[in-house]
């Protein structure tokens, strides 16, 4: 995803020689946390993925997405027309995380969507970078195992501890930008078939 110059880029830094060791592994580390803490696809494929359609909505949330090639209901294949591409309630964006249908639907149904999921280190929105090249360097810091003290003495030797461990305050410290690509909340992002004989209604 990012090469040495690009994470020194965003975090500011020169690389440690640890990091530098370890760079793919801490990378994939970094990647599968921010795909648990959005509750997505990060980095960009292109493939088919089935979620369930709301009875009562014409919204169907996704995972991150930046285009789409086909979309079905229920078997039905779908014109461009007749579904629209939107970044929550925005039309005007890059990315994507959901479509939406002309017509509620009267029951659950299966949307197959065809397209390309995540994004590469051309397409990602810089926020978004930035949080996982912070991630990658939590990595390192966490194995450094003294990122929760708050401050040290020397007479009489003392100690003391941040009530935050350092992952809790990389969450609290990036919240907003999480909650800007977080899916976690919507229940029926969903990968996999998981509706028997749905059907569509327009």
């Amino acid at each position: 995803m990012f090469n040495q110059a690009q994470l020194e880029a965003l975090l500011g830094r020169t690389l440690t020689p640890v990091e530098l060791s370890n760079l793919d592994l801490y990378l994939e580390i970094a990647g599968e946390r921010l795909e648990q803490l959005i509750c997505s696809r990060v980095t960009a494929i292109a493939e088919e993925r089935v979620y369930d359609g709301r009875e009562g909505y014409s919204t169907v949330f996704t995972e991150l997405f930046t285009s789409i090639t086909s979309v079905e209901v229920n078997g039905k294949a779908l014109e461009t027309s007749e579904y629209s591409k939107r970044q929550w309630d925005s039309r005007n964006g890059y990315w994507f995380n959901s479509i939406v249908l002309p017509h509620r639907l009267r029951s659950e149904a299966e949307v197959v969507i065809n397209g390309v999921w995540g994004f590469d280190s051309d397409t990602m929105p810089s926020d978004l970078q930035l949080l996982y090249a912070k991630l990658f360097a939590l990595v390192s810091s966490m194995n450094k195992g003294n990122g929760n003290i708050k401050s040290k003495k020397v007479e009489d030797f003392s100690i003391t501890f941040n009530e935050n461990t350092v992952y809790d305050q990389f969450l609290i410290d990036n919240g907003s930008t999480l909650r800007k690509y977080s899916v976690c909340n919507q229940g029926y992002v969903r990968s996999g078939k998981t509706c028997v004989n749905p059907y569509w209604s327009w």
